[in-house]
């Protein structure tokens, strides 16, 4: 049986005429006869009741033409993924991150992105805001929050491991806290979504409640900023702060209690039978230039530690 015989078949029901459906096919009378007897000794059943005037369905027929039109829309949304799949990537992209990263880990690539692709233009928003990907009509989206819609499908571009840090004249005058019980004694940068501060104890999780900072704000951008300036402290993902480590302009402190509740940094794109070529294309390159695991997860490790740094002092 051919999918030609299943939209045969489909074309009679819903025209009401053999005749009529096989003039379309461009069939003869005769060949329209033997393509529908062929399709019924291949189910085993008559599928129409033939008069002179009208060919109607029989029970089995209207049990057949539900399956047979929802096995041909199933081919035909077949064929255009594997046609799809195939094209070189193109089209408008219309992606968002927040602000730290599309500067450090996007527009650095992009260069090199758009010479790999020419045919996808990118259309990008770089803001804090976390935007509905859905409603708002993205095509993809970097998150390193939590995924709470769990609709939306996401691969995974590196961890998000954080780092408490300051400014080395930030130590230098208040001094390196060692414990969580020391920060009610410094300065704390804090960004209005994260008033707790989680760290991993030796007996469990410590959660420190960040009661007066000396600066709030709802930008990654503004925190990060106040800690280079020697404001204070500062809760940081590596993927933003990992040269400010390795170079030395950040010091990261109480390493022994490492940050909790990190997650990880995800590509999110709208649930769809298949990812278009320019999201999988975008994704892939980054994934690329990223490494496994990502350089903001390793390369910082070369960054003084609080101890070497008041040995050079």
């Amino acid at each position: 049986m051919r999918l030609e015989d299943l939209q045969f078949f489909i074309r009679i029901a819903e025209l009401g005429s053999m005749a009529a459906a096989g003039r379309e096919a461009g069939l003869s009378p005769s060949a329209a006869s033997t393509r529908l007897t062929g399709l019924e000794k291949t189910f085993g059943a008559q599928l129409f009741a033939r008069t002179t005037r009208r060919t109607t369905l029989t029970e089995a027929g209207r049990v057949l033409l539900l399956h047979a039109r929802a096995a041909v829309d199933e081919i035909k949304q077949a064929k255009s993924v594997l046609e799809a799949s195939t094209e070189a990537p193109r089209g408008s992209l219309r992606f968002s991150c927040n602000t730290f990263f599309g500067r450090k880990h996007i527009l650095p690539y992009l260069v090199e992105f758009r010479e790999l692709y020419p045919d996808i233009r990118l259309e990008m928003d770089f803001s804090d805001r976390i935007v509905d990907v859905i409603d708002e009509g993205y095509d993809m989206a970097v998150r390193g929050a939590p995924l709470t819609d769990s609709s939306l499908l996401a691969r995974k571009l590196g961890g998000n491991p954080r780092a408490l840090c300051a400014s080395p004249a930030y130590l230098e005058r208040k001094g390196i806290p060692r414990t969580p019980e020391d920060l009610a004694n410094h300065d704390c940068i804090a960004m209005g979504a994260m008033p707790l501060w989680y760290f991993n104890g030796p007996d469990g999780e410590i959660a420190f409640e960040v009661q007066k900072p000396v600066i709030k704000g709802d930008s990654g951008d503004l925190t990060y900023d106040a800690a280079l300036h020697g404001l204070g402290l500062s809760l940081k993902s590596l993927a933003h702060v990992w040269e400010d480590l390795r170079d030395g302009r950040l010091v990261s402190v109480m390493e022994d209690y490492t940050i909790a509740r990190t997650g990880a940094i995800w590509a999110v794109y709208p649930p769809s039978r298949f990812v278009p070529p320019k999201v999988t294309a975008f994704v892939d390159f980054l994934i690329s230039k990223y490494g496994r695991p990502p350089y903001w997860e390793t390369d910082y490790r070369t960054a003084k530690t609080p101890e070497s740094h008041s040995a050079s002092c």
